[in-house]
């Protein structure tokens, strides 16, 4: 036993992130080792116990029938070990590690990056890694610790919390306006013929509906333009430029309308609502690093008043949207 037990708790951590990930690579960058550190851990615990745990080809990685039922008798004392450490962790209160983070691109272009620094700063032992993505199919198995999105909350069996309501404001540049005349309410969208910038639902492959909502009042407008965007980024520099009218969520926005480099076309419908989430795998186990990092997006939003509560709750209406789905 004290033979095996040299390298047991290492190779299994190694085996439980391969089969997590179904890649050395992305188990490595879990672990914060090296491929084939990772590799060799699994090899000693395969020669230690004569058996092959893990099947390799050119494009993936699963376990054998040995590795399954190996990690399946072992998962409930990995998980003792893991919370014990994060109990130790939380003691010292030490964040530590590496987190991978997948958001939405305009909050992290706008509301995350400004911060980091501070966030940073305070916990130098913490390497942050964040990816903007639309996808997130296999969240578990690419290796990310948390995801912040907008969206309605789907059926998962992810852990989500919801930390914001972003308001959907329907938006110009003046030199837009320099050349139409100003919309004065939604329907004049159609009738006057106004070129709308239009955002692609990646879980629909068509672009989002326009919506109004004031109170009770849904209005529904079907607008036309020759521009469709798959991200935030074009959607808001096209805006900008000038080229369209385009629904953005009120995500940083408040710099570009205070200085005029952009209308609100319509505040009097001030009631549609996109919800952000923040999502991680687990309940029972919130490492010290993700709640460090919840803690840090919420506060983040109460300093620039991104958090105020809407007028009422029966009041907001949420723009619906998948899983998959950001509309920013």
């Amino acid at each position: 036993m004290d033979e095996i037990d040299s390298g047991l708790v290492t190779g299994l951590l190694a085996l439980s992130a391969v089969a997590d990930t179904q890649s050395f690579g992305r188990a490595a960058d879990r672990l914060g080792k090296t491929q084939s550190g990772v590799s060799r851990a699994i090899a000693r615990l395969e020669e230690k116990l004569n058996a092959r745990l893990v099947q390799r080809t050119s494009r993936y990685v699963e376990l054998t029938e040995a590795g399954a039922l190996l990690l399946a008798r072992s998962i409930p004392h990995l998980d003792g070990l893991k919370n014990a450490a994060a109990e130790i962790v939380g003691v010292n209160g030490a964040v530590r590690g590496t987190m991978r983070i997948a958001s939405d691109a305009l909050f992290a272009r706008l509301m995350l990056a400004p911060h980091l620094t501070k966030f940073l700063l305070a916990n130098p032992l913490l390497e942050l890694k964040i990816e903007t993505r639309n996808q997130l199919s296999e969240f578990a198995s690419e290796g990310f610790d948390l995801a912040v999105r907008f969206g309605d909350a789907p059926s998962s069996t992810l852990v989500c919390r919801r930390i914001l309501s972003a308001r959907v404001l329907t938006v110009v540049s003046p030199s837009y306006l320099d050349r139409y005349s100003k919309p004065r309410h939604p329907e004049d969208l159609i009738r006057n013929k106004h070129e709308c910038i239009l955002a692609i639902d990646p879980s629909t492959g068509k672009a989002f509906d326009w919506e109004f909502w004031r109170g009770s009042e849904k209005l529904t407008v079907n607008v036309q333009g020759n521009l469709t965007v798959a991200d935030a980024g074009t959607k808001l520099g096209a805006c900008l430029a000038g080229y369209g009218i385009a629904q953005i969520i009120d995500i940083g926005l408040d710099d570009y309308i205070k200085s005029g480099q952009l209308i609100n076309l319509f505040p009097d419908w001030p009631d549609e609502r996109f919800p952000l989430f923040v999502y991680y795998p687990s309940r029972n186990h919130v490492s010290a690093k993700v709640r460090a990092f919840i803690d840090f997006v919420v506060n983040s939003l109460s300093e620039e008043g991104a958090c105020s509560a809407p007028r009422a709750e029966t009041d907001i209406h949420y723009k619906s949207a998948s899983f998959h789905t950001t509309r920013s």
